[in-house]
């Protein structure tokens, strides 16, 4: 017997027990630890993921506030200045961008402070003048190139039954950002920025021919220049053409066949389609024949003749 198995002693059974036992805890105790520590492992990593996805969140929250940061800083440049004197200085730049552009009569409500929100106040102005509709629009681009945090929220022109200047009220809103340097003025632009460009001096010419109270009439299309027809394709004059004519349209073997009947040589061709004979040394070729005419190219120009004409009478 294999003595590993011996058990005849005490000492031997002792043994073998122990080694049983020692398998037995084995087969228990590392599934046990194996699945301990991978648990633990697995939860280690989803903390990690966690942190690591709440560091993200911070620093995409930083980037995000400062650029809401530097953004506020840019339009507070922008912006109409903190304060009563937001109101003043703008009221000041309408006036005088008004009356550049030719506008009339000019009254300005002083702005009204409507919505304040956390980050800036919005003020309301209203423009009454008259003018005709090249003023607004120049009074129009000027606005616009001018880069304040405004914009025009209604325009209404009346026309005016003793004068060619409409009455014009334009509705205006601005904003002051919260973050605008208190005290600081209104910025001034550059002048060469107002200066009127080629396309826009386009705009401007058309816009003075229009009628706002008159339904719009678009121009009529340029249309290019009509092509006269092309000479009609002539054969080449030929004297003896008008003594060839072509006879009776048959039909052999199948295939029309045509018979040509020279008067001044006697000569009688009986011709199919892709077939010649010459006229007065011109190659003639019978490209098509229908059943009252024919198709010819000659001296590479194509004519038609009917059956019992000549060819000097063609179409």
């Amino acid at each position: 017997m294999n003595s590993f198995f011996d058990i005849s002693t005490q000492e031997k059974r002792e043994r073998f027990l122990l080694i049983a036992v020692g398998i037995m805890l084995f087969f228990v105790v590392v599934p046990f630890c194996y699945s301990y520590f991978s648990t633990s492992i697995s939860r280690l990593n989803e903390q990690k993921n966690k942190l690591d996805n709440d560091i993200k969140k911070l620093e995409t929250e930083v980037k995000d506030e400062k650029h809401i940061k530097e953004r506020l800083t840019e339009l507070g440049q922008q912006s109409l200045p903190q304060g009563e004197l937001a109101k003043s200085q703008y009221q000041n730049w309408l006036s005088d961008t008004a009356g550049s552009a030719g506008l009339r009569e000019r009254k300005i409500d002083s702005g009204t402070e409507g919505t304040i929100k956390d980050f800036y106040k919005k003020y309301t102005f209203k423009l009454t003048c008259k003018g005709t509709l090249e003023q607004v629009a120049e009074f129009l681009r000027r606005f616009h190139k001018t880069n304040y945090l405004h914009l025009i929220r209604k325009i209404s022109p009346t026309p005016s039954k003793n004068s060619n200047l409409m009455d014009i009220v334009i509705t205006i809103e601005a904003v002051s950002v919260t973050k605008a340097q208190i005290g600081r003025t209104l910025r001034v632009f550059d002048k060469e920025l107002l200066k009127i460009t080629p396309d826009e001096k386009i705009i401007l010419d058309e816009i003075k021919t229009r009628n706002l109270f008159t339904a719009y009439t678009p121009p009529r299309p340029v249309l290019p220049p009509v092509q006269p027809p092309p000479p009609p394709q002539r054969p080449p004059q030929l004297y003896q053409a008008p003594y060839c004519f072509v006879g009776t349209i048959v039909e052999s073997e199948g295939k029309k066949q045509v018979w040509i009947d020279h008067r001044v040589t006697g000569k009688q061709y009986r011709l199919y389609e892709g077939e010649s004979f010459r006229l007065e040394g011109v190659d003639c070729l019978i490209e098509k024949i229908d059943f009252d005419r024919i198709h010819v190219e000659a001296d590479k120009q194509k004519f038609t003749i009917r059956s019992g004409k000549s060819f000097a009478d063609y179409d």
